[in-house]
């Protein structure tokens, strides 16, 4: 079983294709923006966003490509500015709350 296919039993995922639907893009400019934001995973040390495929009735066995992400990987995604950026502010706001009296 590969990576991708564990995420999609174990985790709460969106498809890049969900994300054009829901942001109104084509799927191949979402698909440019994930390649672009796992350059910068990479250059940050990250883990990058899951590639996958998939298919469709009118194309038989063809098979195109698709991401899965996290909550997390989907607002780096969508959130705008500079990549690093908006990564190190999502993870901000990620962190656990500690009180400090």
């Amino acid at each position: 079983m590969n990576d991708l296919a564990i995420l999609k039993q174990t985790a709460q995922t969106m498809s890049s294709r969900e994300i054009a639907q829901l942001c109104e893009k084509e799927h191949r400019h979402v698909l440019r923006d994930i390649d672009n934001l796992n350059q910068t995973y990479e250059q940050m040390g990250l883990p990058k966003v899951g590639q996958g495929s998939y298919t469709t009735p009118n194309t038989g066995n063809q098979l195109y490509r698709e991401f899965l992400l996290t909550k997390e990987q989907s607002i780096d995604l969508v959130t705008g500015y500079r990549a690093d950026i908006r990564i190190r502010i999502n993870r901000r706001w990620a962190e656990p709350v500690s009180y400090t009296h």
